[in-house]
């Protein structure tokens, strides 16, 4: 169950690409169409998302929606984890960031309902951390098969929902999110 979108050219009268989704591009925006159900409730299979491309400013963050490649796939996840950060999944499913709990209001499912047992992933250089909002529904980070995503491999970050049009709005970050990123900010990092 992945949220996947594919790259196709910009001329839309080509239509949907059968393996799933479409994305028109520009310098600095991609409009993409998510398949799956791996980002449910947050972004739903058939949901038209405007992404901003990622620049060396504009890396993305703790609680962006990355778009990015990986094998050979368009995705789109939740970053949970960037470089230097330490992510924890106990045997209950609690996530762990730094040593802080997060309390994830997005997430449907449980953390454990992939299979995944108790591990600590500590991250390199360059590397972010990815799940699923569907927690039991998202192959993401959480897998040794999945493992981390390589910042170099984002295409962009989501920023509005524009179908349908009853959840048209900007997508934020998650208030916690934003804090661990603002204590790092100001050196206190936990």
């Amino acid at each position: 169950h992945q949220c996947v979108v594919h790259a196709c050219p910009t001329n839309l009268s080509q239509g949907i690409i059968p393996v799933g989704g479409w994305v028109v591009s520009n310098r600095y925006y991609t409009l993409a169409e998510v398949r799956g159900a791996g980002m449910d409730d947050t972004l739903m299979s058939g949901s038209l998302v405007l992404c901003r491309r990622v620049s060396a400013e504009d890396r993305p963050q703790r609680g962006d929606l990355a778009l990015y490649t990986h094998d050979g796939k368009w995705q789109i996840k939740r970053v949970i984890a960037t470089s230097g950060d330490r992510v924890v999944i106990s045997a209950d499913g609690e996530v762990r960031l730094n040593g802080e709990v997060l309390q994830e209001d997005y997430v449907t499912g449980n953390a454990l309902e992939t299979g995944i047992t108790a591990r600590r992933v500590n991250l390199g250089e360059g590397e972010i951390f990815v799940m699923g909002d569907h927690r039991s529904l998202s192959v993401d980070s959480r897998s040794s098969d999945y493992g981390v995503i390589q910042e170099e491999d984002v295409i962009g970050t989501a920023r509005y929902v524009i179908w349908p049009f009853y959840r048209i709005g900007e997508l934020k970050r998650p208030g916690q999110l934003l804090e661990a990123e603002a204590e790092e900010i100001s050196g206190e990092t936990p």
